[in-house]
Formats: C-alpha cells, sequence, structure tokens
C-alpha cells in the first residue's frame, strides 16, 4: 500500500509539472504565432549613381549549392526579376548585352543551428560559386546570428512544449554585381592552392575587364511557431529578392 502511494505520488507530481510547463508554453506560442523576418548584408554595394540612369538591362544568375533545394533557384530569379521590373530594368536573357550582371548563389538554408550553419556554409562556398571562395562558415553563423539580432530568442526546433515548436529559419546567399564601365578595369587574379601538407603554389594572372565587381552576403531569417521548411522558403525567396532589388 505503501508503494502504490509512493507511485501515485510521483505520477502526480510528473502531470503537475507538465502542466506546468504546458502553461509556460502558451506566452512563447502567441508571441511568435506571427511569422517574424529579419535580414542583415554583410557590406553594402553602393553602384554609381551616374550609370544608374542610363544602364537599365541586367542579367540575372542564381544557383543553390546549399543542402537543401527548398529555395527554387528559378522562383528566385523570377522574385529578383519581378522587384527590378517594378524598378524600371530590363531583364536580358544574354550576360553578352548586359548593364549588370547579377548572380546569387544560396550558399545555405536550413532550420538554424549554429554547428549546422557552420558546416553547411563551408560546404557551399567549396562547392561552388560566385562570391563563395570568401564565405567561411563562422561568417555565416555570425551574419546570420546578426540578423536574428534580438527579435528572436529560439533557434531551429526549439521545442516549448510537446506539440510546439518555435522555428527558426535562416537563408544565406553570396551576391556578386557586375557593373559596366566605359574603360576597361585592369585587374589581377591571385590563387593560392595547397600541394600536398607543406606547399602552396601561387599563380597570377592579369586582366583587363569592362565590367566592375561588387561582392557582399545576405542573410535572411524567419521565426514562427510550428513554421514549416516550405512556408519559410517562400518567405526568404521573397525577402530576398526584395533587399538584392535595393541595391539598384
Amino acid at each position: 500500500m505503501r508503494t502504490f502511494t509512493k507511485i501515485m505520488a510521483c505520477f502526480l507530481s510528473i502531470v503537475f509539472a507538465l502542466q506546468i510547463v504546458g502553461c509556460a508554453t502558451i506566452p512563447e506560442a502567441i508571441e511568435y504565432r506571427n511569422l517574424y523576418t529579419n535580414y542583415k548584408m554583410s557590406d553594402t554595394i553602393f553602384l554609381d549613381v551616374m550609370k544608374k540612369g542610363k544602364y537599365r538591362n541586367i542579367f540575372i544568375d542564381v544557383r543553390n549549392t546549399s543542402q537543401f533545394q527548398e529555395v527554387d533557384t528559378e522562383a528566385l530569379k523570377n522574385a529578383i526579376a519581378e522587384e527590378l521590373t517594378e524598378k524600371g530594368y530590363n531583364i536580358i536573357s544574354n550576360p553578352s548585352g548586359a548593364d549588370y550582371i547579377l548572380q546569387v548563389n544560396v550558399l545555405y538554408f536550413d532550420y538554424f543551428r549554429k554547428t549546422a550553419a557552420k558546416e553547411a556554409a563551408a560546404e557551399g562556398a567549396i562547392a561552388g560559386g560566385v562570391a563563395g571562395g570568401a564565405a567561411g562558415g563562422d561568417d555565416t553563423t555570425a551574419l546570420i546570428l546578426a540578423a536574428l539580432g534580438a527579435g528572436a530568442g529560439y533557434m531551429g526546433g526549439a521545442l516549448i512544449g510537446s506539440a510546439i515548436k518555435i522555428e527558426t529559419f535562416a537563408g544565406v546567399v553570396d551576391i556578386q554585381i557586375m557593373e559596366r564601365t566605359e574603360k576597361p578595369v585592369e585587374g589581377k587574379i591571385v590563387t593560392e592552392a595547397s600541394q600536398g601538407s607543406a606547399t602552396t603554389i601561387r599563380t597570377e594572372q592579369e586582366y583587363r575587364s569592362n565590367y566592375q565587381i561588387y561582392r557582399t552576403k545576405l542573410a535572411v531569417t524567419a521565426t514562427q511557431t510550428n513554421l514549416k521548411r516550405d512556408e519559410a522558403a517562400r518567405e526568404i525567396i521573397k525577402m530576398t529578392a526584395k533587399q538584392i532589388a535595393g541595391i539598384f
């Protein structure tokens, strides 16, 4: 009888504790019932204001080297094109006739965990692209945290109840803009490649181009109670397109 009483006492204590926790989740669930989005750009790009008045043709190239493909490249390209068209730019299909060449690479997309962000960003930088070579995992993590700011107290998968999660998804994109110049731009491409464990090969190549190159990185975050990955992807696409168009 005494053993049964102890078991019942323990059971009631657990039930009471779960009820308290359940009540505690209500404010958080209510606070994040609406979708919160935020963004942070690593560096500001200033395009030549004198050229913006006459340079109206833009070629857009979008790629996704992240681990997940929910951020559809065609959808992101169309969203960017729509934003730029509304600003009076012409979207062209041949880069040779472009005044601006806009290249975008989705470097990272997932629900945000510090370690996952670092690993996926590093993989994306190696796999591909545009400004990926300068994109380290630490920089990506810091940029996401800066985008989150004080507005979101939860990272991805924050379990606050038996059926409630406050999810934070993050997307990070590398952006490269090539702006046509009236006179050729001269520069030098420097490559340092490791050869074994103790040798580095350094090569240099001079080049002339009719384009000035600008690069930056953009992090966009979306936080909501029980937010689904595809919903977050759609919101991140919309926010990314709006911020990129804001450069022009």
